[in-house]
This record gives C-alpha cells, structure tokens and sequence, in this order.
C-alpha cells in the first residue's frame, strides 16, 4: 500500500463499490425502459427497420472499400517484392490472395446483403479487373523470383506454377527485374487499375444513393413518432452518457493504467472502483513475493550456500561450455584442511572457506568465473586467456598464499595449491580439467602453497 493512501480513511480508499453502483443503474434503465417499451412499441419497430437498412449499406460500403484496399494491397506487395527482392511481401500477397480474401468477400457480402443488381454488377467487374491484374502481378513476381535467384522451395505453390515465357527465361537477372516493374507500371496495368477504381466508385455511389432513400423514407416515419419520446430520449441520454463517464473514470482508465504498469513490471495504484483497487492491492503484493522468491531462488539455484561464490552445478555448465577455448583452469585445494577442521572446529572451517573465497573474487576478475565443487577445493575458469599469462597467474596465486600465512579474524596460517590448465596447452592428455588436476596433484606431491602447470 502506498504512503499517500496510508492516511486516508478506509471507506474512502476502497472508493465505489462497482457491483452496487451497477445493481443502481440497471434498476434505472430498467424502470425507464419498461416506460420506453410501452409508448415507444410502434416507433422501434420503424427504427429497426431504418437501422437494418443503414447497416446494410454500411456493411456493403465496407465491402466495396475492401474491394479497392485489397486490390492496392496486392499490387503494392507485388511491387515491392519486384523492387527489393524480399519474399515476406510475396508470403503477404498470397496471405490476402488466399487466406484473407477480401475481394471475394465483398462481392459475397454484397450479394447476400443487398438486393441491388447496379451495385453488384460494378463490383463484380471490379473483381475481374482486379483478377486480371493478379494474372499480371504473379507473373511479374515469378519473373522477379527468377532474377533474383529465389529457391523453388522458399516461393508458393501458386507461383512456382507460373510458367515463364521462353524468352523472359533466358534474359539476363538484371533484365528480367526491369520488365517485371514494367510489367506492374505500364499503361496495361494501370488502365485496369483505374477500371478496378472506376468501377468501385460507382458500387459506392449507387449504394449512397439507395441509403439516402431509404433513410428518407424512414426518417418521415419516425419523426412523426419521436417527437413524442423527445422527453424519454433525452433522459436516457443523460443516463448513458453518466453511465460512460462513471464508466471510463472507474474501470476504463484504471484499467488501461493497470495494463501500463504491468508492461512496465510496475506496482499497481490503488485507483478507480472499490473491485479495481482491492485487485491492485493484491497484485502488488503478490509481485513482491514473487520477486523476492525468485531472486532468492536464482541465488540459491547458482551460488554456493556457504562462500556465496559459484556451485558445483554452475562449475558442470561452464566446464562444457569453455572447453577448447582460450581459458585457463586453475583447481585450487587448501592444504591439510581436515587438519583445521579437526583442530579448530568446523566453525573456523568455514570462516577459512570463506576468506578464501574472498581473497580469489579480489585477485581474479570480475569477468573470471570463481566456482566452489567440493570441501575445500575451488576452481577459477580464466577467460580469454592463454599460456602466456602464466607468470601472472602465478604472481596472482603467490601474492594470495602470502596474505593466507597472515589471515584475519583469528583464523590459522593457511596455504593453497593449484593446478592450472590453459586452453592451448601442449600435448593434452584429456580434457582441461583433468589436465588441471593432473598439475594439482604435482603441486601437491611437489610442495604444497604452490602452482604447477600442465
């Protein structure tokens, strides 16, 4: 809950309850519907019939609108596939061409919607127009997937049947791309563009026109009918638009603001109906948990518990994934660390495990990966690093068994051994690793609180 809700009363923080303040409108609009049903029976039946009529025309002005959009879609995918050669326009074109249909649709919308011969008849010349110009756009796109090299796989069916003319196949890329444009830009093409226009127009015109009339004809009706209910219409008027705006400013608007907050994995406000606010509440604490859980869980998941340094199981992943590049592995073992545990308890053990830790994340980099895999024993993966970084590798080992001689806190002299692999070492016997333990096992024969190298 937020600092500037926290001193507000409670009844004032849970602001409108949406279930009564919905339970109270549609008690109103119900009374003043019943009183609407009985004076207003004649006019809603002209109404009805007037609005049939303009939802007709609507839908069929949609569907010769769609008509034209469909056609300049088609050319203007097949004109830049043609240009630039990039085959998701021809995915687009046959996506319209196939799937979407907005062609065929409209000239079925209006066949089944209207009973208006003119305005079906243009249309349909407007769809065998528009079929001629496919005729001429798939061809062109057929001879442009040959200039530019296209595999037969990556074209549609559709246009892999397209059959080049003998002549057009053997022009050269760049020729073969220059009459394919033309083939979309020439006076042929355009002229049955304009016809697919021309005859788009005149379905719309046609359809304005029938519209007008039959909203004349209506309209004489219901004014005659609606002066009487100007008095009821108005009320219910001011009753939906109170019921929009108490609308928007309880659900609509808090609701959007919800949206933003989330895409912006932020903490919801507490605005808007009383639902919407007890909704937010719960969010926000729900992501909270979540949040801190998850972290929790991904440390946990990488990190070992004690030494708060990397896991055996992180170590397993980058093992196989930095294998046979230029990285160095350094397995690093305390010397006689049993010892220390059985003389100064495992408390002091696991100080010393930490300190430990502590002193490899500061002498290595940040970019290097510090990994803990068993009791006592640490490896650090060196990347983008090779053999010739092997005096400072020993420098950096060197100066860290000097400070282990002289710890802190009351913890013993300590020493470390180390063997280290790196990624272009000569003559490998087995993988990096096994070569690094190969070389510890020498430090540790050799003299321990030292360095071998493979």
């Amino acid at each position: 809950m937020n600092q500037k809700n926290a001193g507000q009363d409670p009844k004032e923080r849970d602001g409108i309850h949406l279930g009564r303040f919905h339970a109270v409108t549609v008690a109103l609009f119900a009374a003043l519907a019943l009183i609407l049903l009985i004076s207003s029976y004649h006019m809603g039946k002209s109404y009805t019939r007037m609005t049939e009529a303009v939802e007709d025309n609507f839908t069929a002005q949609q569907a010769a609108a769609n008509m034209q959009a469909a056609s300049d879609f088609l050319t203007a995918e097949a004109r830049t596939f043609i240009a630039t050669g990039e085959t998701e326009h021809v995915e687009k074109f046959f996506e319209e061409m196939n799937v979407t249909r907005r062609r065929e649709r409209a000239v079925e919308d209006i066949s089944s919607i209207l009973d208006s011969p003119p305005s079906y008849a243009y249309l349909s010349a407007a769809m065998d127009s528009s079929n001629e110009l496919l005729e001429i756009e798939c061809y062109a796109m057929r001879l442009a997937a040959e200039s530019y090299g296209c595999e037969a796989a990556e074209m549609p069916e559709m246009l892999r049947a397209v059959a080049l003319e003998d002549a057009d196949l053997h022009l050269p890329a760049e020729e073969q791309r220059d009459k394919a444009l033309n083939l979309v830009f020439d006076e042929t093409y355009r002229s049955y563009k304009d016809l697919v226009s021309e005859n788009v127009s005149m379905s719309v015109e046609i359809l304005m026109d029938e519209m007008r009339t039959q909203q004349k004809e209506s309209l004489e009706q219901l004014l005659r009918q609606i002066r009487q209910e100007v008095l009821l219409v108005i009320v219910m008027l001011l009753m939906a638009v109170l019921l929009v705006l108490s609308t928007v400013k309880l659900v609509t608007k808090p609701m959007q603001n919800y949206i933003s907050h989330i895409r912006r994995d932020e903490m919801l406000p507490e605005e808007g109906a009383s639902e919407l606010r007890f909704l937010a509440r719960t969010y926000n604490q729900v992501r909270e948990q979540n949040l801190r859980h998850g972290e929790q869980l991904r440390y946990d998941a990488t990190h070992d518990a004690l030494t708060g340094v990397f896991n055996r199981s992180v170590f397993e992943k980058l093992r196989t994934r930095c294998e046979g590049r230029d990285n160095a592995f350094l397995i690093v073992d305390i010397d006689r660390f049993k010892q220390i545990n059985d003389q100064y308890g495992h408390d002091v053990g696991d100080r010393a495990l930490c300190y430990v830790a502590a002193l490899l994340q500061e002498s290595f980099r940040a970019e290097d990966y510090i990994c803990r895999i068993g009791g006592d024993e640490f490896v650090v993966i060196m990347v983008h690093t090779d053999s010739s970084l092997s005096e400072l590798v020993e420098s950096k080992i060197r100066r860290i068994n000097e400070r282990l001689k002289t710890p802190t806190d009351g913890l013993p002299p300590i020493s470390l051994s180390v063997g280290v692999a790196f990624g272009n070492r000569e003559n490998p016997s087995g993988d990096i690793f096994k070569d690094a333990d190969t070389a510890l096992y020498r430090t540790k024969s050799v003299r321990q609180g030292g360095c071998e190298f493979y």
